[in-house]
């Protein structure tokens, strides 16, 4: 449970950045100014996550797990078209339309954390302290790897590493129960 736990939070602190910051990079061009995007940008996602965070009890994890991989894999390939249909909106529009394209996929991202977290305190509750530093530490070297990375390969694969994160997290705690009443707590 230990090293799958481990896996399972760093995994998911280089997803969300990964997912979060090459979204804010796509934005620029959209929303006309790098602050505007990387202000929505944030705004929504961690807003929306916030809200799916509200919503964790209600999914299992392999399913929250596995729309938010197939989200982030589709987003590379259909925002473009919805910026070019939407780019002569006026900025507020724009912002609108930034918030419901971001809406899905905050609430998606703010699903694994949360679930995993109940599940963590549920089976070892030992471990809560450890798999938030683990997090926190893959986010801090995260936002130095996506820069790496996009710089590298691109943005759109950057995204599509946030979504192998999330299929990794996926993995990790495949043989877990995926709701933390599935099991009784362990010592």
């Amino acid at each position: 449970m230990r090293a799958r736990a481990l896996i399972y939070f760093s995994l998911l602190g280089l997803g969300f950045l990964f997912v979060e910051m090459p979204l804010a990079q796509r934005f620029i061009l959209f929303l006309g100014h790098p602050i505007t995007a990387l202000a929505v940008v944030l705004f929504a996602i961690l807003l929306f996550s916030g809200l799916g965070s509200l919503t964790a009890p209600r999914w299992r994890l392999p399913a929250a797990l596995g729309v938010l991989v197939a989200l982030i894999a589709v987003y590379p390939l259909a925002l473009p078209a919805v910026f070019d249909a939407a780019l002569g909106l006026p900025l507020a529009a724009r912002m609108a339309v930034a918030l419901l394209l971001l809406a899905p996929l905050g609430v998606m991202m703010g699903v694994p954390f949360a679930r995993g977290l109940a599940l963590v305190e549920a089976l070892a509750p030992g471990l809560t302290p450890w798999v938030w530093a683990i997090n926190g530490c893959a986010s801090v070297v995260s936002a130095i790897l996506a820069v790496m990375a996009a710089i590298s390969w691109g943005l759109s694969a950057v995204l599509w590493l946030g979504a192998a994160c999330y299929l990794g997290a996926l993995v990790a705690m495949a043989r877990l129960p995926s709701r933390a009443g599935d099991a009784a707590p362990s010592a």
